[in-house]
């Protein structure tokens, strides 16, 4: 059963060689597991409460083991330094 995931990112702009490398090394890892971006929107303001990103992105995984499959990758640790420096803010859920 496909998994919705949503991340709410803010990119440091001063960073994009970090950025670059983190998608880098990360998106092979998206492909091989069958992830697909479905759409990205800008926050353009909030409502109530403190604005929690710049960002929101949706990807869909091919069942769950796929979202574990990505995030224990030996190739996500070694990318998560470059996220750290491409990302002010960066939080990852499911929904459902």
């Amino acid at each position: 059963m496909a998994v919705t995931v949503v991340g709410l990112v803010t990119i440091n702009e001063d960073q994009p060689l970090a950025l670059a490398k983190y998608l880098e090394l990360v998106e092979p890892v998206l492909e091989r597991v069958g992830a697909k971006f479905v759409a990205r929107y800008q926050i353009a303001s909030q409502v109530v409460g403190p604005k929690p990103a710049e960002t929101v992105i949706i990807v869909e995984y091919p069942d769950y083991a796929a979202v574990e499959n990505v995030f224990s990758s030996p190739e996500y640790e070694s990318a998560k330094p470059f996220r750290d420096l491409a990302f002010s803010t960066y939080s990852v859920s499911l929904i459902g």
